[in-house]
């Protein structure tokens, strides 16, 4: 279940981020190909919103799971191939600056990386900047 904060912060942002029906089967078979369909948290919010559509003070760029397009998975391919990001992570930003913000499949925290860190990711010796994809959300509509 969505927290307060992100509901109120959703609703403020207006309709222009609410998901619509006909596009859950593409946010459906995105969650599996990336291997988040049983995420809650991620799963909950790509189902409801478009995280590409939403207005923010921070510096960075959330992007979303398929509208417009793909840019997660995308991303994600991209840094594992040009960067070597390890497996169990998604990109949630573009790379921009060569820095990313990660979602780990495995403890499911939310890393803000520079690639030149990628290798302590790989070798457990990074922490985590928000501890769940919610306190991102939450810090992303600050």
């Amino acid at each position: 279940m969505l927290t307060d904060k992100i509901l109120v912060g959703m609703r403020a942002q207006g309709l222009s981020v609410s998901r619509q029906g006909e596009h859950l089967k593409e946010v459906e078979d995105s969650l599996i190909e990336l291997g988040l369909e049983e995420h809650d948290q991620v799963k909950v919010f790509f189902e409801k919103y478009k995280l590409g559509a939403v207005l923010s003070k921070q510096l960075t760029e959330l992007m979303d799971l398929c509208s417009p397009t793909r840019q997660i998975f995308r991303t994600t391919e991209f840094a594992r191939d040009i960067y070597e990001l390890p497996d169990g992570y998604i990109c949630l930003t573009s790379g921009e600056g060569e820095g990313f913000i990660l979602y780990s499949l495995l403890d499911r925290k939310v890393y803000d990386l520079s690639v030149t860190q990628f290798k302590d990711l790989a070798d457990g010796k990074c922490e985590a900047t928000w501890n769940s994809f919610f306190e991102l959300i939450e810090w992303y509509l600050e």
